[in-house]
Order: structure tokens, then sequence, then C-alpha cells
């Protein structure tokens, strides 16, 4: 595993201690179009249609879409969650240097 992915992953749950998220691809949907979404994190292999849904609302709100190398199951891992995530809408950043880590990779 790459060190972008551990400190990605490291910043995940870190937002989700400190922050506030909500996850699933309705919710974080919601989130985006409501302007509510600081950032969103969207797994490796989710459908096309919300990969295109969620990309082309986030570019609209210039909310910033972090890709996770990993595959849903892996981040719902990472959430803590016994089932696939493959959206996260970021609400809160709480402690967390999600954003910095983006824009420097």
């Amino acid at each position: 595993m790459s060190s972008i992915s551990r400190e990605l992953e490291n910043e995940i749950k870190n937002v989700l201690k400190t922050g506030k998220a909500v996850l699933g691809f309705n919710r974080s949907l919601k989130a985006v179009l409501m302007g509510k979404a600081k950032a969103v994190v969207v797994a490796s292999k989710i459908p096309k249609n919300y990969d295109d849904d969620i990309r082309r609302y986030a570019s609209l709100s210039n909310i910033p879409v972090i890709n996770f190398s990993g595959s849903s199951r892996d981040l719902g891992l990472v959430c803590g969650k016994p089932f696939p995530v493959t959206v996260i809408a970021i609400l809160d950043l709480g402690s967390s240097r999600l954003l910095d880590l983006t824009r420097s990779g």
C-alpha cells in the first residue's frame, strides 16, 4: 500500500472521529446538491452512473472529489462499517488535513 493511500485512510478516519460525514451515494449526493459537502471521497469501483453524477454536481459547486484507491468494501472497512461504502461526503473536516493532502497529491 502506498504512503498516499495510508495517509488518505488515516485522514478519513480522522474526519469520522473529529468532524462530520455522511456515508452512501444518496446521502452524499444530497449533501453535494445542497452545498453542504466540503469534499467527497469516492471508492475505485462504483457504478459509472453514480461516479458521473457525483463528479458532475461536485464540479459545479467546486467541491473536490478524492479518489480512494480501494473498493467500496475497503472504504467501508476504513469507516469501521461491516458493509460497502461507495461515497463519503465530508460535511465538517474536524481536525483532518484531508484537503491539504489532495492539494499536495
